[in-house]
């Protein structure tokens, strides 16, 4: 089953290696929806976020309010669908930020993140398994939220939800790269909830969550673009508005995959160095 490696962890060498990938995968999923009324409360927030938007530029720009937008934006879309597209990926990333910044916390709260650090599974897969159960949220999210959105008021642009779903699957993986990096705080500081919530602001603020990101100074721009969700929110737009602009975005998608090369291997290195750390100081076992 699993061979040893110089490090003592065990390496994946089969297919019968990735078993306690689906079942850490199972595990997650279970407890993604062990609490409905939380999960129906993160379908609603893009929906009461977008709302409060669109009513504040209604009551400032009056009459001109749509005319004005785009011509800022440089958007066809209807207002509502372009926000809620920015809205429902920014959700997403708090989630997926969530997920995996404070599953390690909690395993580490209710005693199991030593024995699951000595269980002999390979920890990417610790790692990958609690990342995976991300997408069964981010697929419920861009259904209920993104993709009805598009097909109640723009339905004309519904071919490119398809493409659209594409991209945020591509930006889900450099994601838990980042997602990687918080975990490996939570094994140094104890504490994911004050670094993913400072992070999740960042993320609405330099990503054009409800703008464009060309409205930022440039040296926040510079900031923005090393975030995937930048492009990710950028390019679904695009392609909403209509499926020919997959053509001009194919430079943003090279880049978020190349994004989905380095920040996995960087965030799971990070990780490591944290783990090392840990086990010569005793970290896994503090609170």
């Amino acid at each position: 089953m699993f061979s040893s490696v110089s490090r003592g962890e065990p390496s994946v060498t089969s297919l019968g290696d990735l078993a306690p990938l689906a079942a850490i995968f199972k595990k997650q999923v279970r407890h993604l929806i062990r609490y409905p009324g939380e999960f129906i409360f993160v379908l609603i927030i893009p929906y009461f976020l977008t709302a409060m938007v669109v009513a504040m530029g209604n009551s400032a720009g009056g009459a001109s309010a749509v005319s004005n937008f785009s011509v800022r934006t440089g958007s066809k879309l209807n207002p509502f669908v372009f926000l809620i597209i920015g809205a429902g990926v920014w959700m997403i990333s708090w989630m997926v930020l969530e997920g995996i910044g404070t599953s390690l916390r909690d395993e580490q709260i209710k005693g199991t993140l030593e024995q699951n650090f000595l269980a002999p599974i390979n920890r990417f897969l610790l790692l990958v398994g609690t990342a995976l159960a991300q997408i069964v949220i981010t697929t419920i999210l861009f259904a209920t939220v993104i993709a009805a959105t598009v097909l109640v008021l723009a339905p004309g642009s519904a071919a490119g939800l398809v493409w659209a779903f594409g991209i945020l699957m591509v930006g889900l993986i450099p994601l838990f790269g980042i997602g990687f990096v918080f975990a490996a705080l939570v094994v140094r500081f104890k504490e994911p909830y004050a670094f993913t919530q400072a992070a999740n602001v960042l993320f609405a603020v330099v990503t054009g969550t409800f703008y464009t990101v060309n409205f930022l100074p440039f040296w926040v721009q510079v900031i923005s673009s090393a975030i995937p969700q930048t492009f990710v929110i950028q390019d679904m737009r695009l392609v909403v508005e209509s499926v020919n602009s997959l053509f001009g975005a194919v430079g943003t998608i090279l880049v978020l995959f190349t994004m989905a090369v380095i920040y996995p291997f960087l965030g799971y290195s990070f990780f490591k160095l944290f783990e090392k750390r840990a086990k010569i100081h005793g970290d896994l076992s503090k609170f």
